[in-house]
């Protein structure tokens, strides 16, 4: 009769056994950030593109992107092109249309899907001139 380590004794035993599910991510809680809710035309250049605050800009995983307000009060992140910037102001080529409400910094706590619930005034979307 062949003999079997002690250590494959355990390793087959170790294998058999099935780990317990993971528990539940905790829910975080909601934070409070101001917004920005964009309406075309004052929102748009002369060659009709979208225009932003440059501040409202994060990056994931090193792409360019805005967290939009979602109808049911979350954080969507959103990849967007950037056009031409200035100071305060980034050129939006592609990934909005002009009728978001973005979320604006700090986003420190925000991420994808995290519950956003905006001040009870949100700034218009006038941003003067480039």
């Amino acid at each position: 009769m062949r003999s079997w380590p002690l250590a494959a004794m355990l390793l087959i035993a170790a294998c058999a056994h099935k780990p317990p599910p993971p528990a539940p991510p905790a829910a975080r809680p909601p934070v409070t950030r101001a917004t920005l809710r964009l309406h075309t035309p004052t929102d748009l250049d002369a060659q009709g593109d979208v225009v932003i605050p440059k501040d409202a800009i994060t990056h994931l995983g090193g792409l360019p992107g805005v967290f939009v307000l979602s109808p049911h009060g979350r954080a969507r992140f959103r990849l967007i092109k950037i056009g031409t910037t200035s100071a305060r102001l980034a050129q939006v080529l592609s990934g909005l249309d002009g009728h978001e409400t973005l979320v604006l910094p700090p986003f420190r706590g925000v991420y994808d899907g995290s519950p956003i619930h905006p001040p009870t005034t949100t700034r218009r979307g006038q941003h003067g001139s480039r």
